[in-house]
C-alpha cells in the first residue's frame, strides 16, 4: 500500500480480481486497505473481491465484465450484468458470484469501434 500511495494514478478504473481485494484495517475513518490506497492515488473507482473465488468462476465473471465495459455501459451495469449472468450460466451458489464490489464513481468508457468486442 505504501507503494502505490507514492504513484499517482490517473485510473477511471482498478480491478483488483484476486482474493480478499476489499480487506484492511477498520479505523476511525473506515476501512483502510489497497482499495484506498489506489483511491488515495488518484483512481476514480476501484472493483474489489470481498472473499476467495474459484479460478474459472473468476474468469468467466472477468470475460462478462469486460465484454460489457468495452460496449460503453457504466461499471456498475458491467458489474450487474457479470453477476446476472453467472447464476443465469451454471453458477448460482452465491460464493461464485457475489464476492466483487465497487468502491468509488461509476465509470464508463468510449472505446473507439475497433476495441468493440464482435
Amino acid at each position: 500500500m505504501a507503494d502505490i500511495s507514492q504513484v499517482r494514478l490517473t485510473a477511471k478504473l482498478v480491478v483488483l480480481s484476486c482474493c480478499h481485494t476489499a480487506r484492511g484495517q477498520i479505523k476511525t475513518e473506515g476501512v483502510v486497505g489497497i482499495a484506498r490506497a489506489f483511491l488515495g492515488s488518484g483512481a476514480r473507482s476501484v472493483m474489489v473481491a470481498l472473499w476467495a473465488l474459484q479460478d474459472d468462476a473468476t474468469e468467466q465473471f472477468m470475460r462478462i465484465f469486460y465484454e460489457n465495459l468495452v460496449q460503453g455501459e457504466s461499471v456498475s451495469e458491467c458489474l450487474h450484468r457479470a453477476m446476472k449472468w453467472m447464476r443465469n450460466n451454471g453458477f448460482s451458489e452465491v460464493r461464485q458470484w457475489a464476492p466483487f464490489m465497487l468502491i468509488g464513481d461509476d465509470v464508463s468508457f468510449h472505446f473507439g469501434e475497433e476495441l468493440k468486442v464482435k
